[in-house]
């Protein structure tokens, strides 16, 4: 006899069997039955204090971590809140879970005055994502539950939304068998051998290669490092590539990513003066550069998991479609040794880009050095949309770890970093943490201290006092305008982090700074640090 369970309890055993063991969100009447299988289970609940928190720690954890993390939420205004956090992780390719309370299915159709109903709430989760489920029966619950948990080896990776009837999480459903409670890797469909056999003549024949990695090569890390210096080429990344090769790393020639709009040059340079660009995991669209994109000169080879990605932006010479890091270890495995001056054309243009972005870093300069020596190599910072971060950590703080480096590009949202990097900090325990925020974008996600005061995070939050909202302000004044709606009253720092349970410091000099950030990731629970 086949003894059959809820669908409420097959999903967590189905998150569980896919490597979750914690799923971030916040409980509602429509996703009650999820709430009860979660009750005796071994998958653990991390409760958010805001739908928007919820998303942004599992795109937080995902990053952090490379494992596709899981968050919940209620219809209506829970998919409506975190509606922003699903947009910024498919904005850059983070593959999450998140499964979304909805009507009955009775219900369902739109302005029947039920409670928590959008008037099409299908429509808003596909206006922010391309993979949504609108489940009817029990096994579309699953069916998507596994899709989204097994490692994606073709295609774009993104966040995954499972919209769940109310009435559907108890509904019965066999026990998932032995070949379809864990969710196996897809295996990589190979690439075109013709396709990689130009790409490495190409580079075999290069004189001046240079290669730009993206945030997708985190987990082709040490293929990248062995292909750069086989071909010794000089190694750009993109803002979300940041950490994909060591910052130390002789062939590490900085980023190409400009500070917000403001053209630098050293960059630039490099790829024209390039006669083969080996493009890894990135789409060289607009965000990857923040300016115009560079003249290429020389030819280009594009190596994406996702077939679209490649020359969309930038016609590609050679389009490689396949597994990042299966093409990288190939290729260098294939590859002669050879010298072609990739330390020295690294040196320099890593000096450009310091110099060119010294005038708007000067402010933020001695305090990103502090943070870096405050902070060891495999540490952890999730930035946030701010001037500190634009002009300071983007060019000055340097990445030594992949998934070190935690930044909203695409879609650019504010009150990121903090729930980002409690999604991190759980995700990876025992990993240190910061998150750098400034006065504006902190109170997006403000309510999110209390997850890491109550679990004892130690999370150091940075908070950049500049007013407001500074980079706007100074964008209105730039057009001969005020700084309209751009200068708030700032809180009662103090007081707020000792309602919050955090530890307080404001540190005066940079060296008190590294001192307070230290002391904080060695503490028990968080810290708020405000400078300068």
């Amino acid at each position: 006899m086949t003894f059959r369970t809820t669908l409420g309890t097959a999903v967590v055993r189905a998150l569980a069997a896919g490597g979750v063991d914690r799923i971030f969100g916040i409980p509602g009447s429509h996703t009650l039955g999820l709430y009860r299988a979660l009750d005796t289970a071994r998958v653990e609940h991390v409760t958010a204090r805001h739908e928007q928190g919820v998303g942004f720690m599992a795109d937080g954890a995902t990053r952090a971590s490379g494992r596709v993390a899981a968050c919940s939420v209620i219809c209506g205004p829970g998919v409506a809140n975190v509606a922003t956090a699903i947009g910024q992780a498919y904005s850059d390719a983070v593959p999450m879970l998140v499964l979304a309370g909805d009507l009955s299915r009775a219900e369902r159709g739109g302005r029947g005055g039920h409670a928590h109903e959008l008037r099409d709430q299908d429509a808003l989760l596909r206006a922010v994502t391309d993979r949504v489920t609108r489940a009817s029966e029990p096994e579309d619950v699953l069916h998507a539950v596994h899709d989204a948990l097994t490692p994606r080896r073709w295609g774009r990776p993104g966040p995954a939304v499972v919209q769940v009837p109310q009435d559907l999480w108890d509904a019965p459903v066999d026990p998932p068998g032995p070949d379809t409670s864990v969710a196996p890797a897809r295996r990589p469909l190979p690439a075109d051998p013709g396709a990689v056999d130009e790409a490495v003549a190409m580079l075999a024949a290069a004189h001046r290669p240079v290669i730009v990695a993206g945030g997708g090569a985190a987990g082709a890390a040490e293929d990248l490092r062995a292909l750069a210096e086989r071909l010794d080429a000089p190694v750009l990344t993109t803002l979300n590539g940041k950490g994909t090769i060591d910052a130390r790393h002789r062939l590490h020639a900085g980023i190409v990513t400009q500070q917000y709009g403001v053209p630098h040059g050293a960059a630039q340079a490099l790829l024209t003066g390039a006669d083969v660009v080996l493009a890894v995991a990135t789409e060289l669209g607009p965000t990857d550069f923040w300016a115009s994109r560079p003249r290429l000169t020389g030819r280009l080879i594009h190596v994406d998991v996702d077939p679209v990605a490649i020359g969309r932006h930038l016609p590609a010479d050679v389009a490689v479609a396949a597994d990042v890091a299966t093409v990288l270890a190939e290729m260098a495995e294939r590859l002669p040794t050879a010298h072609r001056s990739g330390t020295e054309r690294a040196a320099t243009c890593r000096r450009r880009i310091l110099d060119e972005a010294a005038p708007l870093a000067a402010p933020y300069a001695p305090w990103i050095a502090a943070l870096r020596r405050s902070m060891p190599d495999d540490a952890c910072l999730a930035v946030d949309s701010t001037s500190a971060n634009y002009y300071g950590a983007t060019p000055l703080f340097p990445v030594h770890r992949p998934r070190g480096w935690l930044n909203p590009s695409g879609l650019g949202t504010l009150g990121y970093a903090v729930p980002a990097a409690i999604g991190a900090a759980v995700a990876t325990p025992g990993r240190p943490t910061v998150a750098l925020v400034g006065d504006g974008g902190l109170m997006f996600t403000l309510t999110e201290l209390l997850v890491a005061a109550e679990r004892d995070i130690p999370l150091v939050t940075v908070v950049w006092r500049n007013g407001g909202f500074g980079e706007i302000a100074r964008l209105l004044e730039e057009q001969g305008a005020g700084p309209v709606g751009c200068r708030q009253r700032a809180p009662d720092y103090p007081a707020l982090a000792a309602a919050f349970g955090c530890r307080y410091a404001e540190p005066q000099t940079p060296a008190e700074f590294a001192a307070v950030v230290a002391g904080g990731l060695d503490a028990s629970g968080p810290t708020l640090v405000v400078v300068p």
